[in-house]
């Protein structure tokens, strides 16, 4: 009898901790240096996203889809959310967006036989202009004036820069360096220092998703538990 007394509690305790622990699906997608299938840990940002939702006992499984069928499914609900995305008017109109993650910069790339200065926006307006479908890209809009050609693999405007199908690529700083490499032009283009937009970058989910607003507490209290101990610095590789 006291044996059963003992295991009782315990299968009991068993029980509502593994009640409290949850496993949830995340939208994601190769954006090197900072996330990919192939990468550790699946990239720095993937990393983080991990290490913040483990915190609070929290298991993350990725699933690994070009960005705009990702973002779709987010939206509707089939996955738990997507990382990671800035914020706009038509995104905050069907998604919650939790904490800021990571900041980053996002700037154009050129040739470095064509160079590329600007100063204001409409100095871009004359430009070719290449970018990515599902990509914000701040004041950058084809609605007011600007030319831009939107493909699917990134990868592919450095080949359109170098055969001059394209004046200049927009990217973010870090990913534009990396695929310039893949693409084995990186001695040959450059970028200008001024940045087309600089914002945070968040983990969103569908408010069609009944989960929503428990994912995203959640989540932010794991990335603050990873700034408050330090760990947030060491995974993004701060100094």
């Amino acid at each position: 009898m006291k044996t059963y007394r003992i295991l009782l509690p315990l299968l009991a305790l068993s029980l509502t901790l593994s009640a409290k622990a949850d496993t949830i699906t995340l939208a994601n997608g190769d954006w090197a240096p900072y996330l990919g299938e192939s990468l550790p840990n699946g990239g720095p940002v993937a990393h983080l996203v991990s290490e913040a939702f483990a915190t609070q006992g929290w298991t993350v499984r990725y699933e690994y889809l070009p960005w705009k069928r990702g973002y779709n499914m987010a939206e509707a609900g089939e996955l738990d959310g997507s990382i990671v995305w800035s914020r706009n008017a038509e995104r905050e109109a069907v998604m919650n967006y939790s904490d800021p993650v990571v900041q980053l910069d996002t700037v154009v790339f050129y040739a470095d036989d064509r160079p590329v200065d600007w100063s204001e926006p409409d100095d871009l307006k004359g430009l070719r202009l290449g970018g990515v479908i599902g990509y914000d890209y701040g004041f950058v809009k084809p609605d007011d004036g600007y030319n831009v050609s939107y493909i699917g693999e990134p990868v592919n405007n450095y080949r359109k820069l170098m055969a001059d199908r394209l004046d200049a690529v927009m990217e973010e700083r870090l990913v534009g360096l990396n695929l310039a490499k893949e693409s084995g032009v990186a001695d040959q283009v450059s970028y200008h220092p001024k940045t087309i937009k600089s914002k945070p970058y968040f983990l969103i989910v569908g408010k069609a998703n009944p989960k929503s607003e428990e994912i995203l507490r959640v989540f932010n209290l794991g990335l603050q538990e990873l700034k408050d101990n330090g760990s947030y610095d060491s995974i993004l590789g701060v100094n």
